[in-house]
């Protein structure tokens, strides 16, 4: 278990002789004293060294390429602000995303908008804020973003999302190059041939690139040169046919991470390699300069980064059938094992060194027969008070929480070299009644 757990845990990850997990230099135990749980720790380090790894990595293979921190994984100020330090781009999807960037301080030249259903005011706010680029995703926004544009006085600088038709092996949720999906505009059918020709032809938007996204938790490299090839070939014929100048191209990203000891993900850098390589090769075929490189590496970031900590409460015993573990958290905080049957690395961070030595099933709090985190997993016995550390839950666990059953919202730490800060507050009871008028 500690060899899995070594390969999933912050960098910074370590454990006394006495079986305590540390992140960035702070025992766990003394964490959840502080803070009380759960509690999602994150870890500095970490984020800075994959940070780097990519504007590295890309860096090393293409002239001009710009990685984007995804901000619908996990968006904080703090996090955000760290991206802008380590030279990122930032992938928001909505006014609120786009608030944190602000917030925090972030090169607003640096942000690309994304979403298949922009509202008005988010479009009007983001051009309004100074947010650099506009992936454009629909027919509707085509002639939305037009008037918005024109209304305000600027010309908005788009790229449109392609649909490929690539598959990219992954959980049927979080495929989004296919025909059958609702982003973007398909390849296939034509659509995204008329797309350019009507984004050409509106006096206030600037059409400068192509993006494709095919899906999240990939770990398949093929799958983004086939999407590079129909995204510069498509681009090819639409230079030819409506003088399109692409100067931006993005094959999107969701490169995979670590979640078990069965996940094995390539290095960042074979991705960063292999796709600056095809873009270099293609552009050097087409005569073409080279556009700017767009890449978001999704999850990849920030993922690793984060532990979940739990502590034990009940348990269940059901002869012959299973025994039960409840925490103090669940899928209000994590709905990810719920949506897509999300598998995980489960430590208990306050005595790593004991063996397992039986079968449990750990549940959450909430009141939902679905709401179990972690089925038939070999454990040591568990107490009341063990803290229970999941690895690998910096990315959507946090983005996707909710209130269920009128819970507040755990807290969060940055952890770095012996220093713990909080960074997001344990909600209270009257951060829920608040939003409530006239009480």
């Amino acid at each position: 278990m500690i060899e899995v757990a070594d390969r999933v845990l912050p960098v910074s990850a370590d454990v006394s002789d006495s079986g305590v997990l540390a992140i960035g230099g702070m025992p766990v135990t003394e964490l959840a004293k502080e803070f009380g749980t759960p509690l999602y720790i994150y870890d500095e380090a970490t984020l800075r060294a994959n940070m780097r790894r990519y504007v590295n990595a890309l860096s090393a293979n293409y002239p001009d390429a710009l990685p984007l921190y995804a901000s619908k994984a996990y968006s904080d100020p703090h996090v955000v602000k760290i991206a802008a330090e380590e030279g990122m781009g930032l992938d928001v999807v909505s006014a609120g995303e786009i608030a944190v960037g602000v917030a925090a301080g972030f090169p607003l030249d640096r942000m690309y908008f994304h979403g298949n259903n922009k509202l008005p005011e988010e479009l009007a706010y983001a051009l309004e804020a100074g947010v650099g680029r506009i992936v454009v995703d629909n027919f509707n926004e085509i002639d939305l973003l037009n008037t918005i544009a024109g209304q305000a006085g600027k010309r908005a600088q788009i790229l449109l999302r392609i649909g490929p038709g690539v598959e990219a092996h992954t959980h049927d949720y979080i495929k989004t190059g296919a025909l059958d999906s609702k982003f973007g505009f398909a390849l296939p059918i034509g659509q995204a041939e008329e797309a350019v020709a009507r984004a050409q032809a509106a006096p206030h938007l600037d059409l400068i690139g192509l993006h494709a996204h095919i899906g999240s938790q990939i770990f398949d490299i093929e799958p983004y040169v086939d999407t590079l090839d129909l995204l510069i070939q498509f681009a090819q014929d639409m230079t030819d046919k409506y003088g399109l100048q692409m100067t931006e191209l993005s094959p999107g990203g969701g490169w995979g991470i670590r979640y078990t000891g069965a996940d094995d993900p390539p290095p960042i850098e074979d991705l960063a390699e292999t796709v600056a390589v095809t873009v270099k090769d293609r552009m050097a075929a087409l005569g073409w300069d080279l556009p700017r490189l767009v890449v978001e590496p999704g999850r990849s970031i920030v993922g690793q980064a984060g532990v979940g900590l739990y502590a034990v409460g009940s348990s269940k015993t059901i002869p012959d059938v299973r025994k039960y573990v409840a925490v103090d958290g669940g899928m209000a905080d994590n709905i990810r094992p719920a949506l897509y049957d999300a598998l995980y690395t489960v430590l208990v961070g306050n005595r790593m060194h004991d063996p397992a030595e039986e079968t449990v099933t750990i549940a959450g709090r909430y009141c939902e027969s679905g709401d179990v985190l972690f089925k038939d997993i070999a454990m040591p016995v568990l107490n009341p008070g063990d803290l229970i550390a999941v690895p690998s839950s910096g990315a959507y666990c946090l983005a996707m929480s909710s209130n269920y059953n009128l819970v507040p919202r755990p807290a969060v730490v940055l952890v770095n070299d012996g220093d713990a800060r909080l960074i997001r507050r344990r909600e209270t009871l009257d951060d829920l009644i608040q939003p409530h008028l006239d009480v």
